[in-house]
Formats: C-alpha cells, structure tokens, sequence
C-alpha cells in the first residue's frame, strides 16, 4: 500500500497546484520564469541546507569587503554531495548577495531549471573540481595587485613568503574561452586572461585566505619589479 503523503507534503502540492492553476478562481497565472524560479529553489533546497547557502553568501560579501572582486565580476562556488554545486549567478553584486542569487549547477546538466544564468567563467570552476576531487569551494576574483601581474603575462613568486609553499604551482591561462585540462594541470590557483585569479581550496573560507595570500605575493612581485624592497 502506498505511503499517505505527509501534511506538510500535501500542503506544497496544494500551493503548487494553487499557484499553476489559479487562474481558473481569477488569479494570475505565474510565467514561465517564476514556475523555473520556484522548480529551481526547490530543487536546490534538496541537497543544500539554509545554513551552506547563508554562509556562501556570507563568504562572497567577505571577499568583497576584502577587495578580492571587482564589481560584479566575481565568482564563488561549493561542491555538495551527488555532483552537485553552488554557485553565484552571473553579474552577482557580492557586496550585498542574496542566498537567492546562489544556484544548483551539476556535472552533467549545469544549468538546471533556475530562470538565471550560471557566472560567464563556470566551465572553469567545473574543470578545476574535477582536476581537484578534494577541492570543496572555488573564487574567481580580481584583486589590484594580481590583475596588474596578470595583465603583464607574469605569475608572482612564491618564495618570500614561505607560508605560501601550500600553494602549490601557479598556472597562466592565456585565454578565458578555452578551458583544458593542459591549462590547469595541477595547479589550483589559475591566473585566466580575461577573467580574473580563480583558487579552487578546501572550503569557501579557504579560498578567500589562499586569494589575499595571492594578491600580497603579486604586491610584493611588483615591488621587487621596481626595484623596491
């Protein structure tokens, strides 16, 4: 015999069915864009609880406080469990995120059904979690002193400041549109042409210290560039 649905189960079915057909009782039917918006925060609350998306958003406001991002154009991401992740959606203002502007991205279907664009560089977020199956959380960001290396074609050195051997290797990434397995390697910190510094870490908070620990190398790189100790 089949399971009675519980009141709480019934009571989302009737609302669903309320808000899909209210039409028939006068109400204004939503549009397409609200029932993807509604499928999608459904479905995102199914393998994200409210405290991971309320401490990512607190982490992307973070990094902009810190001066990590520029504008709107930063990225942050989480993986969760069955492939899946959380990510901003595209142009998000991180100083003043939403928990509604993270969205469910998958492996095999990145979009889903959320009415939002996914960020502009997510294919490099995706390649590098699966370069880094142990990576929990990524950032692409685009801190003073990184950008003005990157833009010079260099990559800062590593060996002023011991602490940064965790680091691991650094890779440039001449082009923004064409992620590869060759372009990350091993690396997990990527300076990508076009996009920004992108640090793929244990967790979100992780990355944020890994990202400011990149920018004072490049700060002290351009320094020594100059001549300046």
């Amino acid at each position: 015999m089949r399971k009675p649905a519980s009141v709480a189960q019934a009571t989302g079915i009737v609302e669903r069915l309320s808000a899909t057909y209210g039409h028939l009782w006068g109400r204004k039917p939503p549009t397409d864009g609200q029932l993807a918006g509604r499928l999608g925060a459904e479905l995102r609350e199914v393998f994200a609880s409210p405290a991971q998306l309320q401490a990512l958003s607190t982490h992307a406001r973070q990094a902009a406080e810190l001066g990590l991002v520029a504008g709107r154009l930063g990225e942050i991401s989480q993986r969760l469990e069955q492939g899946k992740f959380l990510v901003t959606a595209a142009e998000s203002w991180f100083y003043q995120l939403a928990d509604a502007e993270l969205l469910l991205a998958g492996e095999r279907n990145p979009a889903g059904p959320q009415g939002a664009a996914l960020p502009a560089h997510w294919a490099w977020h995706l390649l590098g979690y699966q370069q880094h199956p142990a990576a929990g959380a990524s950032l692409l960001g685009q801190p003073a002193a990184a950008m003005a290396l990157l833009a010079a074609g260099r990559l800062p050195d590593l060996s002023p400041l011991p602490r940064a051997s965790h680091l691991g290797t650094l890779a440039y990434c001449a082009s923004a549109s064409t992620p590869s397995p060759a372009s990350i390697g091993a690396a997990r910190v990527l300076f990508i042409q076009g996009a920004g510094v992108l640090v793929l870490a244990s967790s979100a908070a992780q990355a944020i210290s890994d990202l400011h620990l990149v920018n004072r190398l490049s700060e002290i790189s351009l320094l020594q560039t100059r001549g300046i100790d």
